[in-house]
């Protein structure tokens, strides 16, 4: 749902309802429509998947996961980046909640190519930066991942068939 408004947003779940399996709040819409359009969403039954790529010290993630949960979010997303101990209190406080989301994390953005992850300290190549942070995340305890298509078989082979993996939607014109 990437949109600015809640009136936008709920016209587009009440269409896609029962066609998709969730709806994907991010920064876009939760900055501008805020937490209660994740509660009345979930209220409705949806699967909310509140990704706002949590990356903090871990007990601030964990409380984090922990308001999503309370929310109603379905599934929720962190950085792999964030380490394993930031990683660990995600898992653990998704656990811990009364309606337990599934905690996916972010490997390497799609918008990053093997330059830019070298302007920022990343000197490996970009398929085994996915793949080291796709394993960091699942050992850490989390369900899955957020990957590229591309990816995929590669991680398959590394993780097994258990984790979770996520990847991104494709658009259909600008």
């Amino acid at each position: 749902l990437d949109v600015d408004t809640r009136a936008r947003a709920l016209e587009l779940a009440d269409q896609l309802r029962g066609v998709v399996g969730g709806f994907k709040i991010g920064s876009r819409l939760f900055t501008s429509e805020g937490p209660a359009l994740v509660s009345a969403l979930a209220a409705r039954g949806d699967r909310v998947f509140l990704d706002l790529k949590f990356h903090d010290i871990p007990t601030v993630v964990g409380d984090a996961v922990r308001a999503a949960s309370r929310l109603g979010a379905w599934m929720v997303t962190v950085h792999g980046s964030g380490g394993r101990t930031m990683l660990e209190a995600a898992a653990s406080a998704a656990r811990e909640s009364e309606r337990p989301p599934i905690v996916v994390a972010v490997t390497v953005l799609t918008s990053l190519d093997p330059s830019e992850l070298g302007r920022i300290g990343v000197h490996r190549g970009l398929p085994e930066q996915v793949e080291s942070l796709a394993e960091l995340a699942t050992t850490a305890g989390c369900d899955g991942v957020v990957a590229s298509p591309r990816e995929v078989s590669r991680l398959r082979a590394r993780l097994g068939s258990d984790p979770v993996i996520v990847t991104p939607g494709i658009r259909s014109g600008p």
